[in-house]
């Protein structure tokens, strides 16, 4: 703690105090018999609030600071007295002589103290003496009555201010938890326009996984039913994300439903046609800056052939023992640019073979150290889980492949984009029909 230091002019003598100025020099002659020196080092405490008070005294060198609430978290500091200034006066005229406040050395002071009983007689000698004490004591009272009402006032404000600002709190914890729950009603509605499960097709096993960044997701994959046991496949993914993602991947996946089950019912089955269709209808609409990557594939379930177009979309693997083989086709994001080309390719997964679709959240992943996770890691995890021998597990694949992820990102990761992983493997031939 550090205390204030007093550097006020010194009196020399009894008589240059202004409360005794006014004596006769025999009463000052008697005074000085009387007055006892006292020294305190800076932060002594001179007498304590709530004690009973027996001494009165004056200060002669340093100062003396009057303080509220002495060693508590509302200690005031109401008044500094220095020299020629008196101190315990007030504890003298009560009943019970309680100390109103403590009295703390600001540096090192001198004070000339008196007892009770030599107070006490000065004040039968001298009764305009005590005309003067109430003087002094009326100003320190109004001072210290001021001073409590500045402080009530100030109190008052940072009240007033706290009160806002809990509002204002208040408020906004009112607001996140609207959006809170808008957002998990969000998740739902959205929970529920995926597929509620893979397909069931006998000599298949399809697994799909898809693990939002947030609550809510722009990655979308579908499975739709093209008649003639034929499949369609759709993996998506909304650029940015949260909200605005989720609402454009809700109108896509319902975009090209509709466009694949229109061209199915005509027997046109081109992939091409579909995300040409799908983008042209988004094209005008698509908010700024922002577009779907998409991979549309059209598979034989009997024969396990397919055709498939990609719009901008993470190239998928075909998996046969240890060999990886991405599948490629050209096409621009859906939503960029009106009449767009996509290109058709075709493809075979025979027997204990296994088609893999994934979105960018997976490959662009990073660990702490800024390295990206990559489509050269994922090739080398798949080809080590291409043996079907977990294949009646479901999700194993993509469990292994998150762990595989873990492992890479590290402690404490935190996912930086929405997942979807997709797994198609064909076990047996179907019969035709």
């Amino acid at each position: 703690m550090q205390y204030l230091s007093y550097n006020y002019a010194m009196p020399f003598t009894i008589k240059d105090i202004p409360l005794f100025a006014a004596l006769p020099a025999g009463e000052i002659t008697a005074l000085e018999s009387l007055l006892t020196r006292r020294e305190l080092p800076a932060g002594e405490v001179y007498f304590r609030e709530g004690e009973v008070g027996e001494r009165f005294a004056i200060v002669l060198e340093g100062g003396v600071e009057i303080v509220k609430a002495l060693g508590t978290p509302e200690e005031r500091v109401i008044a500094h007295l220095g020299p020629g200034e008196f101190i315990g006066e007030m504890s003298l005229f009560y009943s019970d002589r309680q100390r109103s406040a403590s009295a703390r050395a600001g540096g090192t002071t001198v004070l000339l103290e008196m007892t009770q009983a030599d107070f006490d007689g000065i004040l039968r000698r001298q009764p305009a003496l005590a005309r003067r004490l109430l003087q002094a004591l009326s100003v320190r009272m109004r001072n210290a009555e001021d001073l409590t009402i500045r402080d009530l006032k100030e109190k008052n404000r940072q009240l007033s201010e706290a009160y806002e600002e809990l509002k204002l709190a208040q408020a906004q914890l009112i607001e996140t938890e609207k959006m809170a729950h808008e957002l998990r009603v969000a998740r739902r509605i959205q929970e529920s326009i995926l597929p509620k499960q893979t397909p069931a097709i006998p000599g298949w096993q399809i697994n799909a996984l898809w693990q939002p960044a947030r609550q809510v997701s722009g990655d979308f994959y579908d499975f739709i039913a093209l008649g003639g046991q034929r499949l369609g496949v759709v993996v998506g993914d909304v650029t940015d994300k949260g909200m605005p993602a989720a609402l454009v991947m809700a109108v896509t996946r319902s975009v090209l439903r509709f466009a694949a089950l229109s061209q199915a019912a005509h027997d046109q089955l081109s992939p091409g046609e579909v995300l040409y269709e799908v983008n042209n209808i988004l094209q005008p609409d698509m908010p700024q800056y922002m577009f779907v990557t998409c991979l549309y594939i059209v598979l034989d379930l009997a024969e396990g052939r397919l055709s498939f177009a990609n719009a901008g979309h993470n190239l998928p693997y075909l998996c046969n023992g240890s060999q990886v083989v991405e599948l490629r086709a050209t096409g621009l994001p859906l939503g960029l640019l009106p009449g767009a080309f996509y290109e058709v390719k075709e493809g075979q997964i025979n027997l204990q073979e296994r088609l893999v679709m994934y979105s960018d959240g997976l490959v662009e992943a990073h660990n702490p150290v800024g390295e990206m996770f990559g489509n050269p890691r994922l090739r080398q995890y798949l080809s080590e889980t291409a043996l079907l021998s977990n294949l009646n597990d479901d999700h194993s694949v993509a469990r292994l492949i998150l762990e595989r992820l873990g492992d890479f990102a590290g402690a404490g990761w935190e996912q930086e984009d929405d997942i979807t992983f997709l797994t198609l493997d064909r076990l047996a031939e179907l019969p035709r029909g």
